[in-house]
């Protein structure tokens, strides 16, 4: 997919780095596994069994979502690498089944995908947003449930990963996992504000979905530029944010201008395509904790295979311990409110009127 993005783009692909990339990446990607998951600190344990150390129940994880393996057939796999030196321990399947279920996992694996896109940071400026569909079963795909006049009862099944990533090297810089029936418009708060503390984005690209005011301050917010696609019954009125009035303003009078800067959102689809086609568009677990958990782990283990393309395309120096080092905690991004934009009851969710 990556090749066929390039031809498109008008940029040569460099043949003998791809094959090389492509003829390590399974060595390449057991090594940087092992790296990030050392980053976890060991648990302090006094009294009675030693737990099975977090760093092994990460590594041996990816390893499994990798091989796109069930738990028992990459018993196997695990064994090579506790010999290998990888990991202390050899975890049974059913306790990497109990730490798919585990809710801390979630924010535990939130964090090492931010770090695991953090070594590609300086070759990206410009973001894009968007979100597609991951099942549990294996006789519907996304496409079909999405447009289908059953959608609701389809839809259950299924759920919805939001994703921000670099439009260049098609990297995960930022992810929010839910169902299937969360508007993609009300997760960009989150995936701006875990993009702003730890990347440097200059633009930001979106389909139509995410055309809101709010949306567009935020991104202003950050000191970048928004390339949203407007509806087309979209007229600012008096009162509106400036931002939202200058973009559209952009989008009327300089069209092909502005549609070459979102275009490049098109790289995010060719993000799925590739997280689809290689681990796999289904997940094997069944409850919504251990999906989500198992989804965010197939998320890191596309960006594991996004550095492996770039040590060899763009000579990038992986250095996880450095990345945690410059790790920032997300915090919320300070707009103030404007006209269109309600916050409604206790719950402090943003309500878009557009």
């Amino acid at each position: 997919m990556q090749e066929d993005l390039r031809f498109y783009s008008g940029v040569k692909t460099n043949w003998h780095k791809y094959n090389l990339a492509k003829t390590k990446e399974k060595r390449i990607f057991y090594e940087l596994l092992y790296e990030l998951s050392k980053l976890i600190p060991e648990t302090l344990h006094d009294k009675g069994r030693k737990p099975t150390p977090l760093s092994d129940l990460i590594f041996c994880l990816g390893l499994k979502l990798y091989s796109n393996y069930s738990g028992r057939k990459v018993s196997s796999d695990i064994e090579l690498s506790q010999r290998a030196g990888y990991i202390k321990t050899t975890p049974h399947f059913n306790t990497l089944n109990d730490f798919l279920r585990c809710s801390a996992t979630y924010d535990l694996l939130q964090k090492l995908l931010t770090l695991s896109a953090m070594p590609l940071k300086e070759l990206e400026d410009h973001y894009s947003m968007d979100a597609s569909g991951f099942g549990a079963y294996e006789d519907e795909r996304w496409r079909r449930v999405r447009y289908s006049e059953g959608y609701g009862k389809a839809a259950k099944t299924f759920l919805k990963g939001h994703i921000c990533i670099g439009t260049r090297t098609n990297v995960i810089c930022s992810c929010e996992i839910t169902n299937a029936f969360v508007a993609d418009v009300s997760t960009a708060p989150i995936l701006l504000e875990r993009l702003n503390a730890n990347f440097n984005p200059k633009e930001v690209s979106a389909d139509r979905g995410y055309s809101a005011k709010r949306i567009h301050q935020i991104i202003q917010a950050m000191n970048a530029t928004p390339f949203i696609l407007f509806k087309s019954i979209t007229n600012p009125k008096k009162g509106d944010p400036q931002i939202w009035k200058e973009m559209h303003l952009y989008f009327s009078t300089k069209k092909e201008w502005y549609l070459n800067h979102y275009h490049k959102r098109s790289n995010v689809e060719t993000t799925f395509s590739m997280i689809k086609l290689k681990l796999g568009e289904f997940l094997r677990c069944k409850n919504f904790e251990s999906q989500r958990n198992e989804l965010m782990m197939k998320f890191i283990c596309h960006n594991i295979c996004c550095l492996i393309s770039e040590i060899f395309e763009s000579d990038v120096h992986i250095d996880f311990r450095k990345c945690l080092d410059e790790y920032i905690v997300p915090k919320p991004i300070e707009v103030p409110e404007e006209v269109g934009v309600k916050v409604h009851g206790n719950t402090g969710r943003l309500k878009f009127k557009n």
